[in-house]
C-alpha cells in the first residue's frame, strides 16, 4: 500500500503527550470558548499526534477523542465558505483551506494505522482497530471532497486513489462488511462498503450542478441510501451507459461503465444504482402526494430527488457541441434584477410586437429577434433561491486563527449588501457587475461563462439568469437561462455554466385579480414554441402563485389578463407556469358549449318553427 503519510520523528519536549490518559488532561484544558485559539491547538496537536510514533491502540484512543474536538471545529468553520457567493475573498479561502488541511490530518491519523498493517510494520493491530481507522480514513476523505464540491472547487488531489486503495485492502481482509458505530450519524451501525459507497454515488450526483444546500443534504441522506447500491466485480456489455466502473488503481472519480472499460483489462469494481434509483422514485412518489411545502432541515426537495434519480439512472449523452468564442456579455441574475435590466434596455425602443403582444428584444424595431438557441433536453436543477453574501472575516491585519474567533457571519458586509442594494433601487452603480463576464464557449443550449472580476458574484446554482449578446451590428438579444453548474479554481477563477431556455423574453409585472390593493411581481414572459410543441409560459416569484390563479398582466402600456396553468418548474427562487389568456379561456368555453348544445338538439329542431 503506497499512501501520502508525513515523516514520523522521535518526540521532543514540547510534543503533546502520545499516552491517551496524558492526551486527555491535555484536551480538557483547551479553551474551548475561544473558537480561534481551539482550532489552532486541536490542529496543532493533530499534526504533532501524526509526526510521531506511538502505538497504533494509542493512536487510535488519541485519535477518537480528537475527531470529537475537530467536530465541533468544523461545525463553526463551514459557516464562513457556505452558502456565500464566488469567488470567495482570499480571507475566506483560507479558512476553506484550513478546514480540508485539518481533514487531511485526521485522514492521515487514520491512515498510519492502515499503512502499518499493511506493509507488515505493525502485525499486532487486531481487525476492529483496522476497520475503524479504514471507515474513519474513507469517512473524512468523503468529507473533503464534500467542501471541495461546496466550493465548486476540484477534487483533491489523490483523494480518488486514497479511497480506493482503503477500501481494496478492506476487502482483501475481509472487513469491508464489517460493522462499525458511528455516533455522528443515524442509525450510528454501519460498514466500510457503505461508506466507500456513500462517497462514490456523491460524484456520481455530479455536485458542480448542486446548490450548497442540496450537496450536504445528499450526502447526509447517502449515509442511508447507499445500502440500496451494490458493488460486485463482473462488467459485460449490456451494462455499459446503465451501470458504473471504479478503476480502483487509479486516481479517478467513477463514471459510467464504458465499452474501453472492459476491453481495457484494467482492475473494475462495478457500482449497480438500480435498486437506489427504484427507492428515489418511491420517495418521489409519496413527497407528491403531499402538501407542496418549502424543504427545510434535512429534506431534498423532489426537483432535485428528480434529478438524481435521472443522474443515477442512465448515462446521458451531450446534446450540442461546443464552439469556443471569446467576448464579454452582459448578464442579470435573479429574477427582479433580470426584469429590470430587461425593461431598462427596452424604453428607448419602439418595442411592441403587434403580432405577439410581446416586446422586442431586439434593438432593432425592423427585424424579429431569430431562435437561434434550440431547447435543451433536460430537468433544470431546482432549489431554493436567496443568495447570501459572503462574510469578510476579521479585518485585514488578523490571523485566521482571529478570523475564526469572530464570528462575524452577517455584521459589516451585510450591511455594505443591503446599502448596495439600496443604491441600485435608486440607480447609482459605480461598478458595472453586468459586465464582468465573458464567453469561453457556446452550444446551441446555452453557454460557458468566466467571471472576469475579483468582487463576488451572485450566481447560485438554479438561479434565473437573462444574457444580452450583441451580434456584429451592435445589436443585441435578451436570452434567458438557468444556470446548471458552476466551478471555482484558484488559478483561473469562477466559470458557469448556462442553460438557455428561450431565446425571446419580455419583462412584465403581473397582479393576482382578487388581490387588486397588492404591489405587483416582477415577471418574465415566455413565448411559445410550435415547432416543439412548447406553450407559452411566465416566471414568477416562487411560492407566491398557484396554478388557477388569474392575473393582469402589464407589459408597457397593455394589460392583459392570464390563467395560470401547470407548474412547468419551480425552485426556491421562481416558478415557470404555462398559462392561458383569460379572454381565449372564455371564448373556447363558450364555443365548447355551443357544440354541445348543437349536439344535442334534435334533428327537426329547426323544422319547426318554418311549419
Amino acid at each position: 500500500m503506497k499512501l501520502n503519510l508525513p515523516e514520523q520523528k522521535p518526540p521532543t519536549r514540547e510534543s503533546t503527550p502520545s499516552n491517551p490518559r496524558k492526551l486527555k488532561k491535555v484536551l480538557s484544558a483547551l479553551p474551548n470558548a475561544n473558537m480561534g485559539e481551539l482550532t489552532k491547538q486541536i490542529f496543532q496537536i493533530l499534526r504533532d499526534q501524526n509526526r510521531q510514533p506511538m502505538p497504533n491502540k494509542h493512536r487510535l484512543e488519541n485519535l477518537e477523542m480528537l475527531r470529537i474536538q475537530a467536530r465541533n471545529v468544523f461545525n463553526n468553520l463551514k459557516k464562513y465558505f457556505i452558502n456565500r457567493t464566488l469567488p470567495l475573498p482570499e480571507k475566506s479561502q483560507k479558512i476553506v483551506n484550513l478546514n480540508q488541511l485539518i481533514l487531511q490530518e485526521l485522514v492521515n491519523g487514520y491512515q498510519i494505522i492502515t499503512y502499518e498493517s499493511a506493509n507488515n510494520v505493525d502485525k499486532s493491530i487486531d481487525d476492529s482497530t483496522l476497520s475503524t481507522a479504514i471507515y474513519r480514513a474513507i469517512k473524512y476523505l468523503s468529507e473533503m471532497f464534500l467542501r471541495a464540491s461546496e466550493i465548486y472547487a476540484p477534487c483533491p488531489e489523490n483523494l480518488w486513489q486514497e479511497a480506493h486503495q482503503l477500501f481494496i485492502y478492506a476487502e482483501s481482509k475481509n472487513l469491508a462488511d464489517s460493522i462499525i458505530i458511528d455516533t455522528e450519524n443515524t442509525p450510528e451501525k454501519t460498514t466500510i462498503e457503505n461508506c466507500y459507497k456513500q462517497l462514490l454515488l456523491f460524484a456520481l450526483a455530479r455536485p458542480i450542478a448542486l446548490r450548497q444546500s442540496d450537496s450536504e443534504r445528499i450526502y447526509k441522506k447517502l449515509f442511508q441510501w447507499s445500502q440500496y447500491a451494490s458493488l460486485h466485480r463482473e462488467a459485460s456489455e449490456k451494462m455499459i451507459d446503465h451501470v458504473f466502473s471504479i478503476k480502483v488503481h487509479d486516481d479517478a472519480a467513477p463514471n459510467y461503465l464504458s465499452k474501453n472499460d472492459i476491453e481495457s483489462g484494467v482492475t473494475l469494481r462495478i457500482l449497480d444504482a438500480t435498486k437506489l434509483v427504484a427507492h428515489v422514485r418511491n420517495v418521489i412518489t409519496e413527497q407528491n402526494k403531499l402538501k407542496p411545502r418549502l424543504t427545510v432541515g434535512d429534506d431534498i426537495p423532489v426537483e432535485t430527488l428528480t434529478i438524481l434519480a435521472n443522474t443515477w439512472a442512465k448515462n446521458t449523452k451531450r446534446r450540442f457541441s461546443r464552439a469556443e468564442r471569446l467576448g464579454q456579455i452582459n448578464v442579470a441574475i435573479g429574477l427582479k434584477n433580470a426584469a429590470k435590466a430587461i425593461r431598462d434596455s427596452l424604453k428607448k425602443n419602439d418595442t411592441i410586437d403587434t403580432k405577439s403582444g410581446l416586446a422586442r428584444t431586439s434593438t432593432s424595431a425592423n427585424h424579429e429577434p431569430a431562435f437561434t438557441l434550440e431547447k435543451i433536453v433536460g430537468e433544470h436543477d431546482k432549489r431554493e433561491q436567496g443568495y447570501m453574501t459572503h462574510t469578510e472575516i476579521g479585518a485585514g491585519e488578523n490571523n485566521s486563527w482571529d478570523m475564526v474567533a469572530k464570528g462575524r457571519v452577517l455584521t459589516e458586509t451585510y450591511e455594505k449588501e443591503t446599502q448596495h442594494i439600496a443604491e441600485q433601487n435608486l440607480g447609482i452603480k459605480k461598478n458595472n457587475e453586468e459586465s464582468h463576464w465573458e464567453i469561453v464557449n457556446i452550444s446551441a443550449g446555452g453557454y460557458c461563462l468566466h467571471w472576469i472580476s475579483d468582487e463576488t458574484s451572485k450566481a447560485q446554482i438554479g438561479e434565473i439568469i437573462v444574457l444580452k449578446e450583441f451580434d456584429a451590428t451592435k445589436d443585441f438579444e435578451w436570452r434567458i437561462g438557468v444556470i446548471r453548474w458552476m466551478q471555482f479554481t484558484q488559478t483561473y477563477g469562477l466559470e458557469i455554466g448556462v442553460q438557455v431556455i428561450s431565446p425571446k423574453i419580455i419583462a412584465a409585472t403581473a397582479q393576482r385579480v382578487n388581490r387588486p390593493e397588492e404591489p405587483p411581481f416582477d415577471c418574465l414572459m415566455l413565448p411559445g414554441t410550435k415547432a416543439l410543441k412548447q406553450a407559452a409560459s411566465t416566471i414568477l416569484p416562487s411560492h407566491a402563485f398557484k396554478t388557477n390563479d388569474k392575473l393582469v398582466v402589464q407589459i408597457l402600456a397593455n394589460k392583459f389578463s392570464i390563467t395560470l396553468e401547470a407548474t412547468r418548474k419551480q425552485t426556491g427562487s421562481f416558478t415557470q407556469f404555462t398559462y392561458k389568456s383569460t379572454e381565449e379561456a372564455t371564448r373556447i368555453k363558450k364555443q365548447a358549449k355551443k357544440e354541445l348544445a348543437t349536439k344535442n338538439k334534435d334533428d327537426f329542431d329547426e323544422l319547426w318553427s318554418s311549419l
